[in-house]
């Protein structure tokens, strides 16, 4: 009962071996060679292997360095431990647990290539989609540059004719030595009324079209 109980703790160690691979091999290293020494050659549950294999492969996952090797390291010498105090595994099973551990390394490690280029792919598409975000709020102020500028060029241009329909209509008047002429006055105020027609048509258009016009971005 006490040697099921060991075996079954010895496969805690499982639940953070994604993050701290080292650390989980370690504890089942330790694991297995006090098991090997409290309870001998006891038949043990082989649950403890699967936890083996699962934590080699989450060290494989990460980008292979020297801690990498140490890992191995642990893993294999933690399979020499449960192999030569378990009967029912004995030294031959290091003839397939060695390529095994040596195999969930680079199994693993082909996984944490493919969720390497996952996250990588990912993080070019927000950048990808930042860039859009940035692009389309520079379109708008450019475009809203342009219409300010038509705008303007287009209100200099009526403010001038306004001008010199205000001059005609000033010419048109009754002065010394001059006879009024109804229809140049006339004329001059149809231009005036017209060009401040046409202004505030500009503007209320400009409106409309920036009010539909999306926000720029910060």
């Amino acid at each position: 009962m006490a040697a099921a109980a060991g075996v079954l703790a010895m496969t805690v160690p499982i639940a953070w071996a994604y993050r701290a691979p080292m650390l989980t091999l370690a504890v089942l290293l330790a694991a297995a060679v006090l098991n090997g020494l409290v309870f001998g050659s006891m038949v043990r549950c082989g649950g403890t292997l699967p936890a083996l294999l699962y934590a080699t492969a989450c060290a494989g996952a990460r980008p292979w360095r020297r801690g990498t090797a140490l890992c191995v390291v642990l893993a294999l010498m933690a399979a020499v431990a449960q192999a030569f105090s378990d009967p029912n595994l004995g030294p031959g099973f290091l003839i397939f647990g060695v390529p095994a551990i040596l195999a969930f390394c680079v199994v693993g490690r082909l996984a944490g290539q493919r969720l390497e280029a996952i996250a990588d792919l990912r993080r070019r598409n927000a950048d990808l989609a930042a860039q859009r975000e940035r692009t389309a709020a520079l379109s708008v102020l450019v475009e809203r540059e342009r219409v300010a500028g038509d705008l303007d060029a287009l209100l200099r241009l009526n403010l001038d004719r306004i001008s010199a329909a205000a001059r005609n209509g000033h010419k048109a008047t009754a002065s010394p030595g001059r006879p009024a002429d109804p229809e140049l006055a006339r004329a001059a105020f149809t231009e005036i009324e017209a060009c401040g027609r046409d202004s505030l048509s500009m503007i209320r258009a400009l409106i409309r079209d920036l009010r539909h016009q999306p926000a720029a971005g910060p």
